[in-house]
């Protein structure tokens, strides 16, 4: 039995490839040798997020707004003063 996936076909493979190269990215990010090196490789992984996004965004109107709905919240947990 196979597992249920969130996205078919080339929405599916295209989303794949694009987490496996951020997953690249973050992991050259952990051993980056200096701050050029690791600008490039974030650069990389928000290129890749923001296409995996407009992606998502193409079959699913809103998500991106959604996500950055989100984003604000966290960034607001984040910020709260206790």
């Amino acid at each position: 039995m196979s597992k249920p996936t969130l996205f078919e076909g080339e929405l599916h493979d295209a989303m794949q490839q694009l987490c496996d190269e951020t997953i690249e990215a973050m992991q050259l990010a952990k051993v980056s040798p200096d701050l050029d090196d690791l600008s490039a490789v974030f650069a990389v992984a928000l290129l890749k997020l923001g296409m995996a996004t407009g992606f998502v965004e193409q079959q699913h109107p809103g998500f991106a707004k959604e996500v950055e709905e989100k984003r604000q919240r966290v960034i607001a947990a984040l910020t709260q003063k206790h």
